[in-house]
């Protein structure tokens, strides 16, 4: 990937942050989520942590759904939650960690699809780490096709 790829940017911030905000995923699953799609969306987050610049912790939430509703109550395929840096590039409270809400049934979605939406939710965690504003601004198509297809030819 180029070097001014959207998930390459954090290789250039120097994020501090506090003892118990680790690098990289805090992934929980629904327990009706079947091993198969726990094990797609685990090596896919091992795959982003072992090649990508993670500073702050991105917690997870692992839905059994097919869909989310945003606020106005359309059909989504993630939720991203995020609290703006009080004093940029310090981060400090585990309050504060950003927090994707991710839907994952495999039985009407395919593994690429369920991929493709954490791909996007990831990147609007790189939008909000590099002080973008999540509400606004929207990942490039190209550049998550991009991830997706480094990982499938991995």
């Amino acid at each position: 990937m180029r070097e001014n790829h959207l998930w390459n940017c954090a290789r250039g911030i120097q994020i501090q942050t506090s003892d118990e905000i680790i690098p990289g995923f805090d992934v929980g699953f629904d327990q009706r989520i079947c091993d198969e799609t726990k094990d797609i969306l685990m090596r896919f987050a091992y795959w982003v942590e072992d090649h990508f610049a993670m500073p702050v912790t991105l917690w997870v939430d692992v839905k059994y759904n097919h869909y989310l509703r945003d606020e106005s109550g359309k059909r989504v395929g993630y939720k991203f939650y995020w609290v703006d840096f009080a004093d940029y590039p310090v981060f400090t409270s585990w309050d504060d960690i950003p927090v994707v809400e991710l839907p994952a049934r495999m039985e009407h979605q395919s593994e690429e699809s369920i991929l493709m939406a954490f791909i996007e939710a990831i990147s609007m965690y790189f939008i909000w780490l590099r002080q973008g504003d999540p509400r606004a601004e929207k990942p490039d198509r190209e550049e998550m096709a991009e991830v997706l297809r480094a990982y499938l030819t991995r």
